[in-house]
């Protein structure tokens, strides 16, 4: 190899960029990623925050392969459960919804929050299922909930849907009912049944 003049051969340079590119991206990686990991925590919890104000603590369970949800925590305070937070991904108008739903020892919802990275129903339809105005309807209700449209009469289990979005309202009821649904099923198998130990 001939280095006369202090010429570094082509190849060598560009050996030396790949190697020093790849530790500086290896490095930013690896400080950047607890940072990543710390912020999709926060958002966990921010998430089940919204939907079950009252808890002061969220302890994860571990869901039993092939539930019906994607993660189920209790819901603490002062020491004692009051309830579940749970999440369901469902199939909207165009494609995979995240529902998240707390629930309390009753039965009743306490609150509900919708979306998801993958969440892409339309834009100004659909996406209004993650308003407010929508989701407010759940809270103080309990499941099974059905969807209505505008001019149907309203009940207890019902819930309105967004204008022109009915195929999105209803993923996201479904959603809710079977957070429910799975909720009450863990519920009654930590009941001991008459005359059993206690």
């Amino acid at each position: 190899m001939n280095l006369k003049g202090g010429k570094i051969p082509g190849y060598l340079a560009l050996a030396l960029i790949t190697l020093i590119a790849g530790l500086a991206l290896g490095a930013t990686y690896s400080l950047t990623e607890a940072r990543i990991h710390e912020q999709a925590l926060l958002a966990s919890e921010n998430a089940r925050k919204s939907v079950f104000r009252e808890a002061d603590e969220f302890c994860e369970m571990a869901a039993e392969e092939g539930a019906s949800v994607d993660w189920i925590y209790e819901a603490i305070k002062d020491g004692n459960g009051i309830g579940y937070v749970a999440q369901a991904t469902v199939n909207g108008f165009a494609g995979p919804v995240e529902v998240i739903a707390g629930v309390d020892a009753s039965g009743t919802l306490t609150g509900i929050s919708v979306g998801g990275s993958g969440f892409k129903e339309t834009a100004g339809l659909g996406e209004k299922t993650k308003h407010e105005a929508f989701t407010v309807q759940f809270a103080g209700k309990s499941a099974p909930l059905r969807v209505i449209k505008a001019g149907e009469a309203s009940a207890e289990d019902t819930v309105d849907a967004v204008t022109a979005a009915t195929v999105s309202s209803t993923a996201v009821t479904n959603g809710v009912n079977t957070i429910s649904a799975y909720i009450e099923d863990i519920k009654g198998a930590s009941i001991p049944e008459e005359g059993g130990d206690q």
